[in-house]
């Protein structure tokens, strides 16, 4: 509490102070080029993600956590925070955490060697390895699932990530004796996605049975060693030590942070037994982004392989989430082999992964048009570190202003881009010959088609003269491509789609007229009539495609 007399001398300090001479308030002029209302600051990337993954155990989700960005050549940042475990240390790149269901990525590009090796026929039903395996749809009875259909999570189980932690212990026998009274089927085998780990376990199994040794011997001998991820191995298979091994934690009921005692798997290792650390999984992580990328090799396992494990094989049923944020996500994508695989409308194919054991919750998750990453390792199961991991990546997409895709054009394309540009400019008919395929008269005589392009420039001309190649507005494939020719009050967009065979022609072939009073946002990108109408409003990836 302050008296009268001295609140009065503060108000006079407090005068004094912003009384000053006129010198002193006069502003002095900015330095030529300086605008203060545009003025930025760049701050690293990864002092941005540390910044937004420091928050994560600063607010008590998590004793520890520790994440790695992945880019096209490999781990690019790691950083640790909080505590590994009881010692008091951060987890850093080289700790180990279980890493659950992650774990069937490895298992299922596992399958697909086997595959590839003449060992397994991943389209025979699982009873040709387990004649135990039994069910019906209700009473309906129901064919038996395929191992792919068990590794795409299509093999009619319900959800039993509920139920499943307390069995990770059993033997491969215990397990068979398990179902052998039956399953209850929620869906035809191949007909819906529904997650099933015991499902996934058994085409684990069946994997083991084929090459002739457990599946975790396979993985390791086949993919993890030639690979170099030797801080990676199945929790059965985990040396004594040498290693520094993550603790994971729970809060009792009176808020005091408790450890869980390690899990060791057994026959349910394939769906979810591995252990590994941020700098093994940035080289798994980059192996598989790789196969979409050029300049990989199919060492190991085949570019083709690597790609199909990341191919959607059961669609999931889209959905429109609300963010935290206020903001809204659109879902789209379904299960592939032991991944995920999501459709953004403004990033393109995301693939990812988590896992979750009592004590852990840990993530991978990619941009597949880059090859960029993040993989989130925390050590309780608490909070959300599946979404921080995905909303870490777009922040990464953002700041790079990653494209959803890059699409490289056939030399042909831009060949016949070139010479399709020409004909509108300056018709003739003996190119138009080499240049269109024989379905484009057919489909509408090119005597109508160069009468409408006449009509469209009229609209918007005249054609101002070319200059270099021409803009490249949109691509969808290789095959074909979407660019523009300026003209005085607006422009001609225009598109060609090329057929399958050689030599390359023009199967479809589209010209539209779009006024300069059309904001440029405003303007279609593509405009096939056979993918949609361009006179309709749509949403999607394609306009955030490098064309190269």
């Amino acid at each position: 509490m302050t008296s009268h007399t001295e609140h009065e001398s503060l108000e006079e300090k407090r005068r004094s102070c912003h009384q000053s001479t006129p010198a002193t308030r006069t502003r002095q002029p900015p330095e030529k080029g300086v605008f203060m209302s545009s003025e930025t600051l760049a701050v690293p990337l990864v002092d941005l993600l540390d910044a937004f993954f420091g928050q994560y155990t600063a607010a008590g989700q998590s004793r520890g956590l520790v994440y790695g960005l992945v880019g096209p050549d490999g781990l690019e940042h790691s950083r640790g925070f909080g505590i590994a475990d009881d010692d008091g240390g951060a987890p850093d790149a080289d700790t180990v955490f279980p890493i659950a269901s992650m774990t069937k990525s490895f298992v299922a590009l596992g399958a697909l060697l086997a595959r590839d090796r003449g060992l397994l026929d991943i389209e025979a039903p699982i009873t040709d390895f387990y004649p135990e395996w039994h069910g019906t749809v209700g009473d309906e009875p129901a064919v038996t699932p395929t191992i792919r259909q068990l590794l795409s999570m299509g093999g009619g189980l319900t959800e039993d990530n509920s139920w499943v932690d307390p069995f990770l212990g059993l033997s491969e026998a215990e397990l068979v004796e398990r179902i052998r009274p039956g399953f209850n089927y929620s869906n035809h085998p191949g007909t819906v996605f529904e997650y099933s780990n015991i499902g996934f376990t058994m085409a684990g199994l069946a994997v083991g049975k084929a090459v002739g040794r457990r599946v975790e011997d396979w993985v390791a001998d086949e993919i993890l060693r030639p690979l170099g991820m030797n801080s990676t191995w199945f929790d059965n298979r985990a040396p004594a030590g040498g290693f520094h091994r993550a603790v994971g934690y729970s809060l009792n009921v009176d808020g005091e942070w408790v450890g869980f005692p390690p899990e060791v798997s057994d026959a349910m290792a394939a769906a979810g037994g591995m252990q590994s650390t941020i700098n093994d999984l940035s080289i798994w992580v980059r192996f598989l982004a790789a196969s979409t990328l050029p300049g990989s090799d199919d060492t190991i396992v085949t570019r083709a392989s690597r790609r199909e494990l990341q191919r959607i094989h059961q669609v999931d049923i889209p959905s429109l989430q609300a963010r935290p944020d206020g903001t809204w996500k659109f879902v789209t994508g379904g299960y592939a082999l032991g991944l995920f695989v999501r459709e953004d409308l403004h990033r393109g194919r995301i693939v990812t992964h988590s896992g979750g054991l009592p004590g852990f919750i840990l993530n991978m998750v990619w941009h597949a048009g880059s090859g960029k990453g993040v993989i989130v390792f925390t050590n309780s199961h608490r909070g959300n570190p599946v979404g921080l991991s995905e909303d870490a990546l777009f922040r990464a997409l953002s700041y790079d202003d990653t494209p959803a895709r890059v699409v490289r054009l056939w030399p042909e394309t831009r060949e016949l881009m070139s010479a399709a540009d020409q004909l509108i400019r300056s018709w003739d008919e003996d190119a138009a010959a080499a240049v269109f395929a024989d379905n484009i008269d057919f489909d509408r005589p090119l005597a109508w088609r160069r009468a409408a392009i006449d009509d469209l420039i009229t609209q918007v001309g005249p054609l101002l003269p070319r200059s270099g190649a021409p803009e490249i507005v949109s691509s969808a494939t290789a095959a074909d491509v979407t660019w523009s020719i300026p003209a005085e009050r607006g422009e001609l967009i225009c598109m060609i789609h090329l057929t399958p065979v050689r030599p390359a022609q023009v199967q479809e072939f589209e010209v539209i007229a779009v006024d300069h009073s059309v904001p440029r946002g405003a303007r279609p990108t593509d405009i096939s009539a056979r993918r949609r109408a361009y006179v309709r409003p749509t949403v999607s990836s394609l306009p955030n495609t490098h064309v190269v």
